[in-house]
């Protein structure tokens, strides 16, 4: 591939990074009658405001940049989303529509992407040839439910193969036309307050209007997963060797890709920096807490069971806070103090807030970590929001998923007086109208999941290394643990004992 073979000294030895080379000539093979050319296309990606986020959007912003500039394209129009708009839900997508249209609606093609996408302009271009702007088209990777999940309303639980929607980090299309069609509905349109939960198939249910709207066409050109990670950033000159010196180059299929691993940002940090909390009640003392205990528990350094009692044999910490059947904002603010207040707690960075039925992985916890500052105010999650549609609303975490927080952003929530009104209100969306409400970045990451992994398309799974999944009902949580994150966690406690007999042994030698 062009870029690899000009740079090969600077490539990392993972073979599944040469899958994608947005330099390599399209297959032309299926190459349509409409002549498209990069004005007629704006470039929008879905970013973050996160330092870590942020680099990853600017990164594909210049990747596409440079493209345009080293095959004398022209100008590519690339925006950051949460840049263009200063409205909090803007990642939600739908109450963008009618600015979309206002600010987009000359160009023939709206291409959206997440911030580590990657696409190949040319290779772009070769398939919008073969589709009309001027006709309603929803073009994506397509997704599907193996069967009715509680994540998508359990929607057509008859079949739920006949409804697609876009792999959002493949990179997905507007037409012109849908675009326009989409704006004329939306301000026709009275919105309530609703819950933002999965976009990605919200945007498509809506876009499908009960069928008398549009549906996704499957583009097999896009593809997610094609890589491990992301090339790191090389100048024109190097590209443009690589692709003056590229004989007999394969055409492509793909024409965008997604990174499978976990991002590399350093080692990870320290078990020392992390406290995990699981949330429990009496009542599940012997139920739920004894499977985490089994999986990812042992590995865990750092992790107290905050309960409504005592219980010496695990043993629990007391919240001093009534258990409640729904909402536990009660006891989450109360560990909140705990770890800002007792000394016992206070080497700890981060706090990872948990319920007792989360399975996880605390290597890739570990890992994932290392991209953050804990200096900064970081919440990190999954990310839902709440009456984005009518206006006003507000993101949170879903806490099943598990919720991470830097210590510093700990500490800005209880300065600034965050606490609940009640001890069963919900903690997760307590939290993140507090969020809003003192301006602290509520940070997605799609690697943690509120739901079991059944309840996600295997397609979009296949290309992630997720961190966590919630549940145990109607699941086998311990093979759900043995399956996604075991091994990972066995490489990580070995490296743990290897690194502590060698510095046993070193202290020997000193001797």
């Amino acid at each position: 591939m062009a870029i690899l073979k000009a740079v090969c000294f600077l490539c990392v030895a993972v073979a599944v990074v040469e899958a994608f080379d947005p330099y390599a000539p399209p297959d032309t093979t299926y190459k349509g009658e409409d002549e498209v050319t990069l004005k007629d296309v704006v470039f929008l990606i879905r970013s973050q405001s996160t330092p870590w986020h942020l680099i990853k959007a600017q990164a594909t912003k210049a990747d596409i940049e440079q493209q345009a500039r080293i095959q004398e394209l022209g100008t590519a129009q690339v925006f950051l989303l949460h840049e263009q708009y200063n409205h909090i839900g803007y990642w939600t997508l739908l109450p963008l529509i009618p600015r979309l249209h206002k600010d987009f609606g000359s160009y023939k093609w709206l291409f959206f992407c997440e911030e580590d996408s990657r696409v190949s302009i040319t290779g772009l271009l070769n398939v919008l040839s073969r589709y009309d702007s001027q006709k309603d088209w929803f073009l994506a990777r397509g997704l599907h439910d193996k069967s009715a999940t509680i994540i998508h309303h359990f929607r057509f639980i008859e079949d739920t193969s006949k409804f697609k929607y876009p792999d959002f980090e493949a990179g997905w299309l507007f037409s012109q036309s849908l675009l326009k069609s989409l704006a004329a509905r939306w301000e026709s349109e009275e919105h309530k307050a609703d819950f933002a939960i999965d976009v990605k198939h919200e945007l498509a249910y809506y876009i499908w209007n009960d069928g008398k709207g549009t549906s996704v066409t499957h583009i097999p050109e896009f593809c997610a997963g094609n890589v491990g990670l992301n090339l790191d950033f090389m100048e024109d000159d190097i590209i443009a060797e690589g692709i003056s010196t590229s004989v007999n180059e394969e055409p492509q299929k793909c024409v965008t890709a997604h990174p499978s691993k976990l991002p590399m940002c350093g080692e990870p940090v320290s078990q020392d920096d992390v406290l995990f909390a699981v949330k429990t009640c009496e009542k599940f003392h012997k139920d739920r807490v004894p499977i985490v205990k089994k999986t990812w528990g042992q590995y865990a350094a750092n992790i107290i069971y905050v309960s409504d009692i005592e219980d010496s044999s695990i043993p629990t910490v007391a919240s001093g806070v009534p258990n409640t059947e729904r909402g536990h904002c009660g006891k989450s603010m109360a560990i909140f103090k705990m770890f800002r207040s007792d000394a016992k707690y206070a080497q700890h960075k981060w706090l990872m807030l948990t319920d007792d039925d989360t399975i996880l992985s605390v290597a890739r916890v570990q890992k994932l970590l290392a991209c953050y500052d804990s200096n900064d105010a970081v919440v990190l999650g999954e990310r839902y929001g709440y009456a984005h549609m009518a206006g006003y609303g507000y993101d949170y975490l879903t806490g099943g998923g598990g919720m991470v927080f830097s210590r510093a952003a700990v500490n800005k929530l209880l300065d600034s007086g965050c606490s609940c009104g009640k001890d069963e209100d919900p903690d997760d969306m307590i939290i993140g109208m507090c969020t809003k409400r003192y301006n602290i970045p509520v940070t997605h990451s799609p690697l943690f999941h509120q739901a079991r992994p059944d309840d996600y398309s295997s397609g979009f799974l296949q290309h992630q290394t997720p961190v966590s999944f919630h549940k145990h009902w109607n699941n086998d949580p311990i093979q759900v643990y043995q399956d996604w994150f075991m091994k990972d966690d066995m490489q990580l406690f070995a490296t743990m004992e290897q690194a502590d007999y060698t510095k046993q042994h070193d202290s020997k030698d000193e001797l």
